[in-house]
């Protein structure tokens, strides 16, 4: 389960997405350099498939175990999100994942246009498929939204069938949603694709239709990183504490409830002309995390890490930590009125922070946070009115994810 937004306007394009997975499963915000001379095949998730000459940079968030991103942006600009979407074909059982698709796109292209050439041609070629659940099975078709600083589009796949339409502003979500105008799609298609592919029960279930009418209310009124961020921390109006709840229907998603994974990583990026600043959290729950700067091209600062840096993994798990704290807790006004001051103080450094100074400014805000954390660590938070089953659920979460040797 996730949602992606995205619009560009006079000024800068801006991208976000939420990436809701199994609350066990971590996820690293992880920089690859641009690689030249390359031959032979790359080896995805499940299947080996032949490789290009030259990759671009590129910074993902990816699950430690897929080779594929949630979420993604290129040294040129390029952006993409993915989500899973329930169809009424078979889901294949190999195959390129979405995720894997995603990460090859922005290995692979300079544009908009490109990268959503380099996901078709690949998904007709190659195919879609494979579980992709941490922890359960799990498999379904993609979307995806793709933007750079001047266009966007939103790709749609069944199988190996695809559609797209562009736009200047667009949200999705885990469900087909173009369902008339479009621009493009693939041979034998045309606009009854929602028609023909679109699967009612698990699209409902998902929550899916709610998150996105969160998310497109939202979207005439973006102007910066920061309305994005608020965006991607909202729950929806009926939930009076997400720490108490499981959240299937709410942006920022919190497991809990019968069905629903929760919000393991979330990323920002805001696309000015003469440069990329990425928002990331690192970590999982969004509502309680602050969103780090850093400057495409500048060295990693945590959250952002080298390929085979631990401490992408280790940060993650050690955030996991007091957030797992909060289950089935009460949070105090205080704690988002200086959440929000301390994210505040950030987005305005940001716009005056030069290229040589962006390293420093990162490892600055980081040390901030560190200190927000330590304090609100040792605060006696009260306890919330919540169901036992609400609390067995993550108390079964808690158990396995203290085992070893995880995938």
């Amino acid at each position: 389960m996730c949602d992606t937004l995205g619009r560009i306007t006079e000024k800068k394009a801006l991208f976000g997405k939420n990436s809701d997975r199994s609350p066990n499963e971590v996820q690293i915000t992880e920089y690859h350099p641009a690689w030249y001379g390359r031959s032979g095949s790359v080896k995805c998730t499940y299947i080996s498939i032949p490789q290009v000459s030259q990759t671009y940079e590129t910074l993902l968030s990816r699950p430690t175990w897929m080779w594929g991103a949630e979420i993604g942006v290129n040294e040129y600009g390029v952006c993409i999100g993915n989500e899973a979407v329930f169809t009424r074909g078979k889901y294949g059982k190999t195959g390129l994942t979405g995720m894997d698709l995603l990460r090859l796109a922005l290995e692979r292209s300079k544009t908009t246009d490109e990268a959503r050439k380099t996901i078709t041609e690949l998904l007709e070629e190659f195919g879609q498929g494979g579980n992709c659940g941490y922890d359960h099975d799990f498999y379904y078709d993609n979307s995806f939204l793709i933007m750079d600083r001047q266009s966007l589009c939103v790709l749609e796949t069944a199988g190996k069938d695809w559609i797209c339409r562009y736009s200047d502003s667009a949200s999705i979500s885990n469900r087909l949603s173009i369902t008339k105008a479009y621009d493009q799609c693939s041979a034998g298609e045309d606009g009854k694709f929602f028609r023909r592919h679109f699967e009612p029960v698990y699209s409902t279930f998902s929550g899916s239709a709610e998150r996105r009418k969160q998310t497109q209310s939202c979207l005439s009124s973006v102007e910066s990183a920061s309305d994005l961020m608020s965006s991607l921390r909202n729950h929806n109006h009926r939930v009076k504490n997400p720490f108490a709840q499981g959240t299937v229907n709410s942006t920022c998603m919190h497991y809990g409830g019968t069905v629903g994974d929760h919000t393991t990583a979330s990323m920002v990026v805001s696309l000015e002309p003469e440069r990329t600043v990425i928002w990331s959290t690192g970590c999982s729950t969004p509502c309680v995390s602050l969103y780090k700067p850093w400057l495409f091209g500048t060295d990693p600062v945590l959250p952002v890490v080298r390929m085979g840096d631990s401490r992408g993994e280790e940060y993650w798990l050690a955030a996991e930590r007091f957030r797992r704290s909060l289950i089935g807790k009460e949070i105090p006004h205080e704690f988002y009125e200086q959440r929000d001051e301390i994210q505040k103080n950030w987005t305005i450094r940001a716009n005056t922070v030069s290229k040589e100074d962006f390293s420093l400014f990162s490892g600055q805000c980081l040390e901030e946070e560190k200190r927000f954390y330590q304090i609100w660590s040792e605060y006696g938070f009260n306890s919330a009115s919540c169901s036992k089953a609400y609390l067995n659920r993550w108390k079964k979460k808690n158990q396995v994810q203290q085992e070893p040797d995880r995938k």
